[in-house]
Formats: structure tokens, C-alpha cells, sequence
């Protein structure tokens, strides 16, 4: 009774390992060390076929002084286990030192093989998830958009770059014991009141969204802000019940030269001359700061004119911005960061 008491908790105690290890970045064959060493295997074998595909991948864990671990290792001399999903095709084998496997390995190997599938299919999907937020985070930024989660409680989980280098300046926001507030007495006011909206806290009737501006103290345009509550609501833990979205449109970069050239075939000269332009500056100030004359400024313009099918500057302006060529860009606020 002990014996099967203690092979159950050495049982949980690996498959727990198997999930921190793959979810926490770390690799297969690590896994596969630690199945060995529970299971008092000379080798761990597994195996996995992809569907479709001719050739399988092989992963080999031996003992310090046991078999070399060689991708041609014979499967023998112990138990197997096989399943199949959508992704393919997979087995696990031990390799039995001399003395012989534990007692109810054979047994348990099934249920270690399906859990080692799922930890990797979960691994995989938070992979692609810190993938995805990874390139959201970066285009947001280069839009000069900052996005706060926060908790239930109304305190900040996380922060976008751009949002964090808005915060740390001080300029319009700031960080309060952990939450986000406003710099000014009437928009902190306003801002609280959006997020426990947001939040449904202090008895305050729950709203999707809030829309307002926060005034910065350096003189540099208003902070665009929306205030929207997210379907979760926060109520997991680690959850995020709202998202404060900030708009700076002092933050905006400049589109990345090549890509112009390469979206709207344009000369690297006017490219210069759309870029400056993008940037705020007038024809007779894109000149001055290219050093040219303003006559070879506008047939530059023209140019561009021609090429892009528009026939005034404002409407160049709109293009730039709205273009992909502003996924390039920079933001000031994180260059001044």
C-alpha cells in the first residue's frame, strides 16, 4: 500500500514537472530527464510523428553512465506507450536498466504520455500567444498608442513600452499606489470615476467604454484616452478587468525611408521630402532642413504627387500616416525614454 502510495505521488510530482518545465519555456529533453529519474529508466525515448509529414523527431534522454544518448538507440528491453491527436502521432518508451523498471511504471506510462502531449500542445499555444502580444505591443507602439491593463481592483498587471515611457515622464499620468491616476485634481477625478465604471466598483453603474483628455503640465498636446472594460472583467486571477488606451499625438514618428521608397516608388530624395512633410514641417521648412532649394522641394512634391494619384499635401500627409510605412516608425516619447 505504501509502495503504490509513494509511486502515485512520485507520478503526480513528474507530470507537475512536465507542465512547469514546457510552460515555462524550458525543453522536451529536460522533461524527459525527469521522467527518466522518476522512473528509474536506463533510457526515455520519445517520439513524434507530424501529420503528414515522412520523417518523425526523435528525443532521447539516458542515464549519466547508461546507453549514449544516440538518435539511432534501439527501442528495447522495456514498455511503450502510443497515442494519436490532430498534430500527429506519439510514443514513449523506457529502456530497462539491468534490475528492471520501478513497479506500475508500465502502467502509468499511458497517462505520462498524454499529459507530456498536452503540456507541449499548451506550451505551443502560449508560444503563439506571447508571439501575438509581442507584435500587437510593438504595432500599438509605432502607432504612438499605450495601452495599462488592470486588475479588478483597478491596479496596473501590465504596460505597453510607449505606455510605460508616457508614465514614467509624468506628463498627464502617473502611477498611484499601484493604480494609474491623472496628474490634474479634475482629470484624476474623471479618470477614477472611468475606470471603476470600468470595473463596476464603488457602486458605480458598469460602462463598456469612457472617452476623455488629460491635459499635460509641459504645454505638449492632451492625452487622448479610452477607458474600456474588458469580457473577463478581471475576476481570474492575474485577470484584466479594463484596458486604458492613450493616444500622444506628440508621439508620432517618422515612416522609415526605405519603406516609403518601397511602398510608393519613390526617389530616396522624395522620400526625404514625404518624410519631413509627415513629421509636421512646411514645404519652405522640409527645404531648409534638407538643404535645397524650395523649387527642388516642390518638384519633389510633384513627384510624389504623380506617383501617388493625390494632388494636395494634406492629402500626402493622410497617406503617410495612414500607410503601413508608420509601422516603422519610432515614437519620440520612447526615443526620449
Amino acid at each position: 500500500m505504501l509502495d503504490m502510495i509513494s509511486a502515485g505521488h512520485e507520478t503526480g510530482s513528474t507530470v507537475d514537472a512536465i507542465y512547469d518545465i514546457l510552460t515555462g519555456g524550458g525543453s522536451i529533453q529536460t522533461c524527459l530527464d525527469a521522467v527518466r529519474d522518476a522512473t528509474g529508466a536506463r533510457s526515455v525515448i520519445f517520439e513524434h510523428r507530424p501529420r503528414g509529414a515522412r520523417d518523425r523527431r526523435r528525443f532521447v534522454a539516458c542515464a549519466m553512465h547508461g546507453t549514449p544518448c544516440d538518435s539511432d538507440l534501439r527501442i528495447e528491453g522495456g514498455v511503450s506507450a502510443d497515442s494519436a491527436d490532430e498534430d500527429g502521432t506519439y510514443r514513449l518508451h523506457l529502456v530497462a536498466p539491468k534490475g528492471g523498471l520501478m513497479p506500475g511504471v508500465g502502467e502509468t506510462l499511458p497517462m505520462l504520455l498524454r499529459h507530456l502531449r498536452r503540456a507541449l500542445r499548451l506550451a505551443a499555444r502560449l508560444d503563439r500567444t506571447d508571439l501575438e502580444c509581442t507584435v500587437y505591443s510593438s504595432a500599438l507602439d509605432r502607432l504612438a498608442i499605450g495601452a495599462i491593463f488592470l486588475d479588478a481592483e483597478g491596479r496596473i498587471v501590465h504596460e505597453t513600452p510607449l505606455a510605460r515611457a508616457l508614465i514614467d515622464a509624468g506628463d498627464g499620468l502617473r502611477r498611484v499606489r499601484g493604480g494609474l491616476a491623472a496628474c490634474g485634481g479634475s482629470a484624476d477625478r474623471s479618470l477614477q470615476t472611468a475606470i471603476r465604471s470600468a470595473l463596476g466598483l464603488g457602486g458605480q453603474p458598469v460602462t463598456e467604454q469612457h472617452t476623455m483628455v488629460v491635459a499635460r503640465a509641459s504645454g505638449l498636446r492632451d492625452l487622448g484616452v479610452i477607458v474600456r472594460r474588458t469580457k473577463a472583467g478581471g475576476d481570474s486571477a492575474g485577470g484584466v478587468g479594463a484596458v486604458v488606451m492613450i493616444r500622444d499625438a506628440d508621439s508620432g514618428g517618422t515612416p522609415d525611408k526605405d519603406i516609403l521608397r518601397c511602398l510608393f516608388d519613390m526617389t530616396p530624395a522624395e522620400a526625404d521630402v514625404a518624410r519631413s512633410l509627415t513629421a509636421g514641417l512646411s514645404l519652405d521648412e522640409t527645404a531648409e532642413e534638407l538643404g535645397i532649394s524650395r523649387n527642388t522641394a516642390r518638384a519633389h512634391l510633384r513627384s510624389i504627387f504623380a506617383k501617388s494619384g493625390i494632388r494636395r499635401q494634406t492629402e500626402l500627409v493622410r497617406l503617410m500616416l495612414s500607410s503601413a510605412a508608420m509601422l516603422s516608425a519610432t515614437p519620440r516619447a520612447m526615443d526620449a525614454a
